[in-house]
């Protein structure tokens, strides 16, 4: 193994500490130059004289060293740098003349880094970051390997390439409408609008469109545009469960004629998408390495048991395990909240929820598409919007963790918790044993959440309400931004701590993993008759029965893989596909 030291650059701040890491470092008492001040100010750790005592890690006032051991990496494998204490990658995927092929690992490891490489967006330095990168030098290392050619081309000309990016958000900026912005021949923009359900869009500005939308729009104007190899960063953020499945059922297309490189954390639909993947592991904002390819059903459950065989490498300390849900009693004597049949009328759209009850210590699921009415169902609960007809559960305590969520003020998590100190019943003592360790925020607790990027605020959203004392926890799309680890830790910790304090927890979701692995049951939403004005909703049921109604309405059926129990979606016209369908059973708990 290879030390390597990590100064994370944004969150160090020189002249505001007392350099701690330098004062307090064995070998600068011994006189030797292990940390000095670097060009621009802050500190340079040597990566030959540290020794690994952790001192300067554990004194930094702002959690901005990182001194770790990499796997068996050869740094001959180094890829790209940042900087001497900078993030590192070690190798890169193959890119097939066709065919589909994923990346799955963790946020920060280098997947966006690996696209752009292979992309030419940024040209490979090979580990030296003094200088800037040189295709002369990068056809050197691969002489001899599929990715010589492919940089060879690159690098001519003579391979086109197309990208959608993984921050699609950003996209509102640029002005112009959906059709604009799409581009690409008149024919072509106009089939690849409506294959992703912009139709009726096409004139909006992108200024007006939602971040699903924008989503929509940025694949849209990936698939018009010629290309030999196509790369999708996270194309199901911000997407509901209807439009996974077009956009999975478009790429799948799209792979059987050409290259596709997709990096995706709904394992779901990357396992219905890919032929073979590279699993990512390594530290985050630290090193990434990417393995060999992996057929797709071995790679999977490869990254759910955390052990990589051929590099005799582990990265999971346990093996996320899947565990079919046996019918639930109905709640009755143990009920928490009851709620009334709920209306809300907004202009053209009305809402309508069946009257339902909610059981103590049971986590309940909100599926179904965009634009139904889960979150206004949501908010109605909260008390942050006042139902047309019926009224909200009367004497229920609530937490609510919304589906927007937007940093203010300049204090950090921390200070956070300090002043919900003085809220009646607020568990510090929780917040501190479970869940900071729960969703990894220890090195969150003093970066100002201003600073905090999407997913991090997320987890540290969904800690803060946790830790409210309530009979009732909504939390909607808790999953977003978060990678696919950050997921299933999630899930297991919401369901975990539901049934530790006795409450109810109502969570609208999108990924069919989290949602397994978190729900008891599940409330389903829809529109009625398929009329999109009109959104109604019913349940709570069986995790079986809510899945079916939902998948139902998707044309699309799952099975459970027979190794990890994890839900597997069935090839249209496959055997199991069809045997499902004449039975009606969509999300079949038998393994296959």
């Amino acid at each position: 193994m290879a030390r390597i030291a990590i100064l994370l650059a944004d969150r160090c701040h020189p002249k505001e500490c007392q350099w701690e890491c330098q004062a307090y470092c064995p070998p600068v008492r011994m006189g030797q130059e292990c940390i000095v001040e670097g060009p621009i100010g802050k500190p340079i750790i040597s990566e030959t004289l540290c020794i690994g005592c952790g001192i300067c890690v554990h004194k930094c006032p702002f959690d901005a060293i990182k001194i770790l051991n990499t796997p068996e990496a050869d740094e001959s494998e180094i890829v790209h740098r940042y900087g001497y204490n900078g993030f590192r990658l070690y190798r890169l995927p193959t890119v097939p003349k066709h065919g589909i092929t994923g990346l799955l690992g963790p946020n920060g490891t280098g997947k966006s880094t690996a696209l752009r490489i292979l992309a030419g967006q940024e040209v490979a330095n090979l580990g030296d970051y003094a200088a800037p990168g040189a295709w002369a030098k990068v056809m050197e290392r691969y002489r001899g390997t599929q990715l010589h050619e492919h940089f060879r081309r690159i690098a001519s000309g003579e391979l086109r390439v197309a990208s959608k990016p993984q921050y699609v958000d950003r996209l509102a900026d640029e002005g112009g409408t959906v059709g604009e912005f799409v581009g690409g021949s008149p024919a072509e923009t106009e089939r690849r609008i409506e294959e992703v359900g912009l139709g009726p869009k096409r004139e909006r500005p992108l200024a007006e469109l939602s971040g699903g939308e924008l989503q929509l729009a940025a694949i849209a104007r990936c698939l018009a545009t010629p290309a030999d190899l196509y790369l999708f960063d996270e194309p199901s953020s911000y997407l509901d469960i209807v439009h996974r499945l077009t956009v999975a059922r478009l790429l799948r297309r799209l792979g059987e004629e050409r290259s596709v490189v997709v990096v995706e954390h709904d394992l779901a639909l990357l396992d219905y998408l890919a032929d073979t993947a590279h699993l990512v592991y390594g530290e985050e904002a630290a090193f990434g390495v990417i393995s060999h390819p992996i057929p797709m059903r071995a790679a999977i459950n490869t990254y759910l048991a955390g052990y990589l065989k051929d590099e005799n490498v582990r990265f999971r300390t346990e093996p996320v395990r899947f565990v079919a849900h046996p019918p639930k009693l109905p709640p009755r004597g143990n009920s928490i909240v009851e709620f009334d049949a709920l209306a809300k009328s907004y202009g053209a759209f009305e809402l309508s929820v069946a009257p339902g009850l909610l059981a103590r210590g049971e986590t309940v699921g909100v599926v179904g598409p965009n634009a139904t009415g889960k979150t206004t169902f949501v908010k109605m609960l909260a008390g942050a919007e006042r139902p047309t007809s019926g009224v909200a559960p009367a004497g229920v305590t609530v937490s609510y963790k919304p589906q927007y969520l937007k940093a203010t003020g300049s204090g950090s998590l921390r200070d956070r918790v300090e002043a919900l100190r003085a809220e009646p019943g607020f568990d510090a003592s929780l917040f501190e044993r479970e869940l900071v360790p729960g969703l990894r925020l220890d090195g969150l607790l003093d970066v100002a959440l201003t600073d905090l990027s999407g997913g991090e605020l997320q987890r540290s959203a969904v800690a803060l309400a946790l830790a409210r004392p309530a009979t009732l926890y909504l939390l909607d799309e808790p999953s977003a931004y978060l990678d696919a680890d950050e997921r299933m830790a999630m899930a297991k910790l919401i369901r975990r701590q539901t049934e530790r304090l006795a409450a109810t927890a109502l969570v609208v979701d999108h990924d069919v993993y989290f949602l397994d692995l978190a729900s008891d049951a599940l409330m389903v939403f829809s529109h009625p008759d398929g009329d999109p004005t009109r959104g109604a909703g019913a349940g709570p049921f069986p995790m079986r029965e809510g899945m079916n109604r939902l998948l139902a309405g998707l044309s699309v059926t799952f099975r459970r893989d027979a190794e990890t129990r994890r839900p597997r979606i069935n090839r249209e016209g496959s055997v199991l596909d069809r045997e499902q369908r004449a039975s009606g059973e969509y999300y079949y708990e038998g393994a296959a």
